[in-house]
């Protein structure tokens, strides 16, 4: 545009071409735009124009072209420098200036351009989910790491897990003991027995009374279904089984339980969802099935929990929750300190943990892809090379 007045009024002048504001080419424009705001207008993409563009136009004009960016301090110099020279050159025709200038060079082309840097990525890091205590009810009826099936009226199976039924309910505790080859009365730990509000209240049976066994070594589901309606009017008998859901999962051996048969799938839910989150539901259509399943399974506190609902005191069950979830990390610590119900091992270089598969699960994403997808440590009770 301005290149022919430039050459009309000027005729001797010579002329370079710059581009200015070269680091635009590289800068977040969105944020150049937020600090122009408002005095000056937002600058386009468009509107940055490539090193191409202004190479073609000094071509077609026969003058040396440059970029520079004040604000990164690139090419200024080279531009006064050549501007010099162009001015000094353009006086050799003069008598005066002829054997002065003959050693100044022509402008000379400009170096290439390094960009600068980009700056890093913005790495967002969401915060965590909040932890808190409904976290293990999205683990039950989910079969990829459960290692117990709980049959009711024969045609309805529930998966669940030892860890969270034992350290919930004092009759699954005995229960899942005893699977393992301990008598009841040394088996049971005080701290592993649910503790309640109500303690003093008792289920009136005989701990181990009228049991009939089917196993030459006492252990329960060995050789076969366990006969246990003698012992828990809550249980009808339970075995050691193989299961191989979901499918594309390796085959683990999980235990059965079967349930009496007075226990109804819909408040036996209620009931599963009390021992893994400590909370019953105020709307639950059918309050008197869960308190009677509660008092068979010796769960005295979600008993409470229903009566303070009937009795229309259910912001009562706020502190019956909270008081649920510290005796249940207590029990969970000395399950781990003690290595029962562990369905896993690590071995690390210099010795091996013990763990629960479910607590990993619920508590860390890294475990619960390791464990509660397709792989091969979803079904191993052994992990080795671990590195922490």
């Amino acid at each position: 545009m301005w290149y022919p007045e430039i050459k009309h009024f000027c005729p001797r002048a010579p002329v370079i071409l710059v581009g200015c504001q070269l680091d635009l080419r590289y800068a977040d424009l969105e944020a150049v735009n937020r600090a122009r705001r408002p005095l000056a207008r937002p600058i386009r993409p468009q509107e940055i124009l490539p090193p191409e563009s202004g190479r073609e136009v000094a071509k077609e004009l026969g003058i040396p072209y440059y970029e520079t960016s004040v604000v990164a301090q690139c090419g200024i110099k080279e531009v006064f420098d050549n501007a010099i020279r162009s001015a000094l050159i353009s006086r050799r025709h003069l008598q005066f200036w002829k054997s002065h200038l003959r050693s100044v060079r022509k402008p000379l082309p400009q170096a290439p351009f390094l960009p600068p840097r980009p700056p890093p990525p913005v790495i967002i890091v969401p915060d965590p989910p909040v932890q808190s205590e409904d976290d293990p009810g999205h683990l039950l009826e989910e079969a990829s790491c459960a290692d117990v099936v709980l049959v009711v009226q024969e045609r309805t199976r529930i998966f669940a897990h030892r860890i969270y039924l034992s350290t919930a309910s004092s009759k699954f505790c005995d229960l899942f003991l005893m699977e393992d080859g301990d008598p009841p009365s040394q088996a049971r730990d005080p701290l592993l027995r649910a503790s309640s509000f109500d303690a003093c209240e008792g289920s009136g049976e005989t701990e181990g009374a009228g049991m009939r066994t089917s196993a030459s070594d006492g252990t329960l589901g060995r050789e076969g279904d366990r006969d246990l309606s003698g012992w828990s009017r809550a249980f009808e008998s339970i075995r050691s089984g193989v299961m191989e859901e979901p499918p594309g999962y390796s085959a683990r051996r999980v235990t059965v339980v079967k349930m009496d048969s007075s226990v109804r799938p819909g408040p036996f839910r209620a009931v599963l969802k009390y021992l893994y989150t400590g909370r019953l539901d105020e709307r639950e259509p059918e309050l008197m099935e869960v308190a009677h399943i509660a008092e068979l399974l010796e769960v005295f506190d979600l008993r409470m929990m229903v009566a303070n609902i009937l009795n229309r005191e259910a912001f009562m069950n706020q502190e019956i929750t909270r008081a649920f979830h510290v005796r249940r990390s207590n029990r969970i610590k000395e399950c781990l300190t003690k290595g029962i119900f562990s369905d896993v091992t690590f071995v690390l270089d210099d010795g091996s943990i013990t763990a629960h598969k479910p607590l990993l699960i619920s508590g860390c994403d890294w475990m619960s892809a390791m464990f509660g997808g397709p792989f091969l440590e979803s079904s191993t009770t052994e992990v080795r090379n671990c590195t922490f």
